[in-house]
């Protein structure tokens, strides 16, 4: 029995939960919320469907589908010459430059320029460029959500 047990190679490796194998990476969350504001700047009428749970007559949760226009990250600015745009992961702004410096970018004249820019965002988010304040900010998000609950 000795040595059957001293052949077997052991790892200290935890199985994956389900629950954490479902989130969605840094990148993943930000790459999802870009494709939303470039759809929103191409069609101002466009949607996300959106998932709640609310309490049945029961008890029991009822789950309803929602579809509701994403919260735009660009806006005119004051003298209405230019759109600004702030990268988000989810509501948590990205602190693109490091904390307390400006984070505000300036998109360009037309909503086709916000389009090009995000779209540069997208590709320094995919080769990882911005793994960095990605992290960053999905650390602000959770303190952010374990103080509101």
């Amino acid at each position: 029995m000795e040595a059957i047990m001293l052949q077997l190679k052991f790892s200290n490796e935890k199985k994956v939960l389900v629950s954490e194998a479902r989130k969605k990476s840094p990148r993943q969350v930000v790459l999802d919320g870009i494709h939303n504001q470039v759809e929103l700047l191409k069609n101002p009428n466009y949607t996300v469907e959106r998932v709640r749970y609310s309490k049945g007559t029961e008890g029991g949760n009822t789950r309803l589908s929602i579809s509701r226009p994403p919260q735009p990250w660009f806006w005119r600015s004051a003298s209405g010459d230019n759109l600004l745009l702030e990268i988000r992961y989810g509501r948590t702004v990205v602190e693109l430059q490091g904390q307390g410096m400006a984070n505000t970018v300036i998109a360009g004249k037309t909503p086709a320029d916000a389009i090009k820019l995000l779209e540069q965002i997208a590709t320094a988010v995919k080769n990882g460029e911005l793994d960095e304040p990605l992290e960053a900010a999905k650390i602000k998000a959770r303190h952010r959500r374990n103080k509101v609950e």
